[in-house]
């Protein structure tokens, strides 16, 4: 074990709480997500005002911020699973209550994605194409 609980949940909630959807929409178009579209944080918004270019690898970032945690700082402040989960979960509400731009994020689907596919992979991939049969 490598450090304690205590630090691997501030990162882990810290990595959740960058806001990846505003500081993309701030460097390619200049825009502030909390004023446009749904005026959420998210890669969904991020879709609608900006389009499919930038909304995918930002998806694909808020997944990892979900699944770093699981994968990476799991193993090193104990690795059972229920230190990942506890881990998962810090990213979770970071990414939804960002002490960044003022505990007001996205809706934390794209990092709990992340997060899911980390603890369980075959879990994620049916809640992946039941989420796409859905859409």
């Amino acid at each position: 074990m490598t450090g304690s609980l205590a630090f691997w949940l501030t990162a882990s909630y810290l990595l959740g709480a960058v806001p990846t959807s505003l500081l993309a929409a701030h460097l390619v178009g200049g825009v502030d997500l909390r004023t446009v579209g749904s005026k959420n944080l998210g890669a969904t918004n991020l879709f609608r005002v900006l389009g499919w270019r930038y909304a995918i690898p930002v998806a694909l970032f808020d997944m990892a911020k979900g699944a770093i945690p699981v994968l990476g700082f799991a193993p090193r402040a104990g690795g059972d699973i229920g230190t990942a989960i506890l881990l998962g979960t810090a990213a979770i509400v970071g990414h939804v209550f960002s002490v960044f731009v003022r505990f007001k994020g996205g809706k934390g689907v794209a990092t709990g994605a992340g997060a899911l596919l980390g603890l369980a992979p075959l879990g994620f991939l049916v809640s992946l194409v039941v989420w796409g049969v859905a859409v």
